[in-house]
């Protein structure tokens, strides 16, 4: 079966892509580095990376049949662990939890968190600069704070631009020409979706429309319709 295949090749991919960063932790760890001030920006972008790393490959491997199946597999990896584990979560978790899967997420907490270090970094210099405090133990804790206001900006960035384009009020041009996208490239979402219409959707008019009768429902109602669902 290509779903075994599938789990040990993600697997493998991450371990190797993480590797390094988990070297790199282990590192910063050590007695001579957690006295550091910079110690917990690295220690947080390098846990941002695996996590974005990790999210990256499963989406890749899920949206494989339409990138790459000619050249690497045959049939589906969907029935695999990672991405079985990967779907329940972004169809069962509450709304406030979804971000938190998606990867987009953790590019953004980098470079924000990135922009932070080097503020705090000049902010440093000047004031040795011109000798203004001594140092002490209370940069650490500025930085977790920091470290903590990157996240929930991202954070706050990612759930509301998927509240913004998942919400009803979705622009109906969008809907269409997201759904006319869909329909027209990728068959495989394409069924997917028709089916999550047929199952939630007790209106026969929207599944005949979307499904059998795409040609003779109007520009206006298909719209209507992929905005809905």
């Amino acid at each position: 079966m290509i779903v075994e295949p599938c789990t040990w090749i993600m697997f493998l991919l991450i371990s190797m892509g993480s590797l390094g960063n988990v070297l790199c932790i282990c590192v910063f760890f050590r007695k001579r580095f957690r006295s550091s001030v910079l110690t917990p920006f690295f220690i947080s972008l390098l846990i941002a990376d695996c996590i974005y790393l990790t999210f990256r490959v499963v989406k890749l491997f899920y949206y494989q049949e339409t990138l790459f199946e000619q050249f690497l597999f045959q049939s589906s990896c969907s029935l695999s662990l990672f991405i079985r584990i990967y779907g329940y979560f972004t169809q069962y978790l509450p709304q406030i939890f979804i971000p938190l899967c998606h990867y987009e997420l953790y590019i953004r907490f980098s470079l924000i968190l990135m922009s932070s270090l080097a503020m705090q970094r000049a902010y440093d210099m000047c004031r040795l600069s011109f000798r203004l405090i001594k140092r002490n133990s209370s940069q650490r804790s500025f930085s977790f704070i920091l470290i903590l206001n990157a996240f929930i900006i991202a954070y706050l960035l990612e759930f509301f631009g998927l509240s913004i384009f998942c919400s009803y009020e979705l622009s109906p041009n969008v809907a269409y020409q997201w759904y006319d996208y869909l329909y027209n490239n990728l068959p495989n979402e394409t069924i997917q979706l028709t089916d999550f219409i047929q199952n939630q959707s007790a209106n026969q008019a929207d599944i005949e429309c979307i499904i059998n009768n795409r040609s003779s429902c109007s520009h206006e109602r298909i719209a209507h319709i992929a905005r809905k669902y």
